[in-house]
C-alpha cells in the first residue's frame, strides 16, 4: 500500500524564514546600537575633549617611540 504524496506550502515557509531572517536582523541592529550608545556616543568624562588639536593628537598616535640610547644591561652597572 502506497501513501498519498502531500503537497508542501514553499510559499508559508519562504513567509517564516524571511519574517525569521527580518526580526533577527533588526534585533542585531537593536543589540549594536545600545552597545554604540552605552559606550562610544559621549566621553567618559565631561570635557574631555576640550582643548584637544586633532593634528597634535595625531602626530603623538602616528610617531615612531622614542629610542633608548642607554643600554639595559649598562644601566644597572651605574
Amino acid at each position: 500500500m502506497r501513501l498519498p504524496r502531500l503537497k508542501r506550502s514553499t510559499d508559508g515557509a519562504k513567509k517564516m524564514l524571511r519574517r525569521e531572517i527580518a526580526l533577527a536582523l533588526a534585533v542585531k541592529v537593536l543589540l549594536l546600537y545600545g552597545l554604540w550608545y552605552a559606550f562610544f556616543s559621549h566621553p567618559a568624562i565631561r570635557g574631555m575633549t576640550e582643548g584637544m588639536d586633532p593634528d597634535r593628537v595625531a602626530a603623538a598616535l602616528i610617531a615612531p617611540p622614542p629610542t633608548n640610547t642607554i643600554e639595559p644591561h649598562e644601566e644597572k652597572h651605574k
